[in-house]
């Protein structure tokens, strides 16, 4: 596939996005130039068979994608999150947390994989902990104990503290994609849905389907979302969110996608929940 076919707004988007500075995405980002690939399992033909499909519906794609996701039960990932939030509206990130999904129980477990970073570890399981998240800290915190002591806050006081943009219970690839087509239908003709190509994520990352959304920048605060999905498992890659002004909102990427897993409630506990000693095994794959 000759470089031509990749689109130019990865280059940008995700400079913003992913190559910020971790203290507080201050700092210079470095130009992220995306390069041709080849799609695991699939010849170039048949990788532009499916973005030629894309092509010509891509609010059906989406609607596929989308199904697609709802039929997730269970799942591990990296999670790579650059937020604007809090008081100030300052843009925070990346942030690096393995992540483990469970539908039901409705279950998220994160855990911090930036050494320098705030928190350790945060977990929520529906109808559990009173329904309240349990974190710990990598530091001391003023009205935050120090690790390992098990923290315990309502839902949305991440979000009212301005440490997350959404609570836990908004994550996951099914939420992410909900969101986008919540958006895109109650807009109706307002929304502008174009397929971008083909691109390849950096450092290593997969060949991914480039769709742009667009909506009237005087309705919207954030009127522009670029969606990447993975063009051979038709599942969301990421995603960047602009402001009317151009600036970076949020971005959000998911790597490592791992659907084979069978988790366990134990795999929602937090290491300073555990026995002493006992360190969490891998999770179990499908047979």
């Amino acid at each position: 596939m000759s470089k031509s076919r990749y689109g130019r707004v990865l280059a940008a988007g995700l400079a913003a996005g992913l190559a910020l500075g971790a203290a507080g995405c201050h700092g210079r980002p470095a130009a992220i130039e995306p390069q041709p690939g080849s799609v695991q399992g699939l010849t170039p033909a048949e990788a532009d068979a499916r973005a030629e499909a894309v092509r010509r519906d891509p609010a059906a794609y989406l609607h596929r994608v989308a199904f697609k996701c709802q039929s997730l039960d269970q799942y591990t990932l990296v999670f790579t999150r650059c937020e604007r939030r809090g008081l100030f509206q300052r843009l925070y990130g990346p942030e690096h947390m393995r992540c483990w999904f469970r539908r039901r129980p409705f279950s998220v477990r994160m855990k911090w994989l930036d050494e320098d970073g705030k928190y350790g570890e945060s977990a929520y399981v529906e109808g559990q902990a009173e329904n309240k998240v349990r974190f710990v800290t990598r530091r001391w915190s003023p009205g935050l104990l120090p690790p390992p002591a098990v923290n315990k806050v309502d839902l949305l006081a991440p979000v009212t503290w301005g440490e997350s943009k959404r609570p836990l219970t908004d994550f996951g690839l099914e939420r992410l994609m909900e969101r986008t087509l919540s958006s895109y239908q109650s807009a109706g003709r307002d929304a502008l849905l174009t397929y971008g190509g083909l691109l390849q994520l950096p450092d290593g990352g997969p060949t991914v389907h480039h769709l742009h959304l667009e909506y009237p920048a005087t309705r919207y605060r954030v009127p522009v979302q670029e969606l990447y999905i993975d063009v051979a498992t038709d599942l969301p890659a990421g995603t960047i969110l602009r402001l009317a002004s151009g600036e970076l909102d949020a971005s959000y990427f998911y790597a490592d996608i791992d659907t084979s897993v069978r988790l366990t409630d134990d795999d929602f506990l937090l290491e300073a929940e555990r026995p002493k000693g006992k360190r969490p095994q891998p999770a179990a794959k499908e047979r």
